[in-house]
């Protein structure tokens, strides 16, 4: 724009003693000057001004338009260097095999089947080893009785006996030691459990909802490769049809310089030509930015390596057709949309939630059974001041029970139920979000398939547009070729 008006004004400065009338118009790409020369009688004056204003800027002006052009090939030559070809199916099945949030995704499919693994095992019995302490080792154990109120044995010489007399203390002091085993079992199988069946149910709808959430996902993943394989294929498209523009213009700016030389054109023309140019210039920059954001996009959902890009190896093209009609695409997406069947299995994991937290107040069976041995080698109660040799002595014991056992928290504070309405009111709000989602879907649905309509319409259009476009472009450069 500065240089438009730059050349603007030297021209008025050179044709002002001429009396000239001068008509001024902008124009979008710069600065365009219509001049209407009444009695021009010096129109050397003209094109001096012209070539002087010419060569001032002419080189600058080309070396510019060259050195972006060589930055745009450096950049094209490290896409190709870096980039893997790859087809459509081939970034689908890398994708969906190595992107992480699929692999997260997937991982929550195995928690949950875990949780249900672990509801449905509450069927078994528990079997317990136990043991006293300790399980085998040594006791040892001291025992001394003092029995300090014994009194004297009773007189037997007749003779009176004499009050206040204190008794003596009869001692005695013990000791046993023993090598003791003791093992035992317990068994335990609560065969009426009233919250065990919905904690079941809970945790298999919990596996679906993971599931559909799961199946959204690798569709979103799926839709989001798509998106950018086309976008990378439109870019390509893109600077390469600029690619040729841009050459076919610079091409006619150095025809127009040369007859700009002899006179035949205006510096105008020339000018003007050269604004076009850096506009494409610009635009081609704009479109290589894209391409390059776009691949490293495509790379990040394949999972591709850092230093490695994906560059689809097939041109843009038209992929099959969609032929329902809108009310049956609008039923086949209310019913197989995971978005909505996972809110349905969300409602059904807190409903059984809520049920189970219900049940937990009502007693509990078990069927309970146990047994233990005890055995001893050793000896017991020998005075401490006796040779325990002969007192040596090995015993065993075995016990077991076994019989109908229950629990029941008949009160609580009400936590429990508390508990339940907190389920309850999720309940309710999932299925106010499959409302939601379902309306939602509705409307994407009808966008899209509008959209989709219209799409093959324009595409159609563009086509045709696209033929007189060429057409038109073949005539003028005729046109040009022949100074018309």
């Amino acid at each position: 724009m500065q240089e438009g008006v730059k050349i603007h004004r030297e021209l008025l400065n050179v044709l002002t003693p001429c009396r000239n009338r001068i008509c001024l118009a902008a124009a979008s790409v710069g600065i365009s000057c219509l001049f209407d020369f009444a009695d021009l009688t010096n129109h050397s004056v003209l094109l001096a001004a012209e070539r002087s204003i010419l060569l001032s800027t002419r080189t600058a002006s080309v070396k510019e338009s060259d050195k972006l052009v060589s930055e745009l090939n450096r950049l094209q030559k490290i896409i190709k260097t870096q980039g893997q070809p790859i087809g459509l199916n081939a970034a689908i099945r890398e994708g969906i095999i190595n992107n992480p949030k699929l692999s997260q995704a997937f991982s929550q499919i195995q928690q949950a089947e875990w949780g249900l693994i672990k509801a449905q095992r509450g069927w078994y019995p528990t079997i317990q080893l136990t043991n006293q302490t300790p399980f085998v080792g040594y006791s040892w154990n001291t025992f001394v009785s003092d029995n300090y109120a014994k009194r004297d044995q009773k007189n037997t010489g007749g003779e009176q006996e004499e009050k206040g007399a204190v008794s003596k203390s009869d001692k005695v002091t013990t000791s046993s030691q023993n090598i003791t085993i003791a093992p035992g079992v317990s068994v335990n199988w609560t065969f009426l459990d009233p919250t065990r069946q919905p904690n079941i149910n809970s945790q298999s709808a919990e596996v679906q909802k993971q599931k559909y959430l799961f199946f959204n996902a690798a569709r979103g993943l799926i839709l989001d490769i798509q998106q950018a394989y086309f976008k990378i294929q439109s870019s390509q498209q893109l600077i390469e049809d600029f690619q040729r523009i841009y050459a076919i213009n610079r091409q006619q700016l150095e025809i127009l310089e040369e007859r700009q030389k002899i006179g035949m054109v205006t510096i105008l023309d020339v000018e003007q030509t050269r604004s076009q140019l850096f506009q494409q210039l610009s635009q081609l920059v704009q479109y290589t930015n894209n391409y390059i954001d776009q691949t490293s996009n495509l790379a990040e959902l394949v999972n591709l390596p850092s230093k490695t890009l994906p560059i689809p190896n097939e041109e843009a093209k038209l992929y099959g057709s969609w032929q329902p009609q809108l009310d049956e695409t609008v039923k086949n997406a209310l019913s197989y949309r995971e978005e909505l069947l996972s809110d349905l299995a969300a409602a059904e994991v807190a409903q059984w939630n809520a049920i189970a937290a219900l049940k937990s107040y009502l007693p509990k069976f078990q069927l309970v059974g146990g047994g233990n041995l005890t055995g001893k080698n050793g000896y017991n109660n020998v005075p401490v001041n006796n040779d325990p040799q002969t007192s040596y002595t090995r015993t065993r014991n075995w016990a077991a029970s076994a019989g109908i056992g229950f629990t029941w928290q008949i009160f609580d504070g009400g936590i429990k139920d508390a508990d339940a309405q907190i389920a309850f009111a999720r309940e309710r709000s999932f299925q106010s979000s499959f409302k939601l989602n379902e309306n939602q879907i509705v409307q994407q649905v009808r966008s899209s398939y509008g959209k989709l309509k219209t799409s093959v319409v324009a595409y159609e259009s563009a086509q045709r547009s696209y033929k007189s476009a060429e057409i038109a472009q073949q005539a003028a450069r005729a046109r040009f070729d022949v100074g018309v």
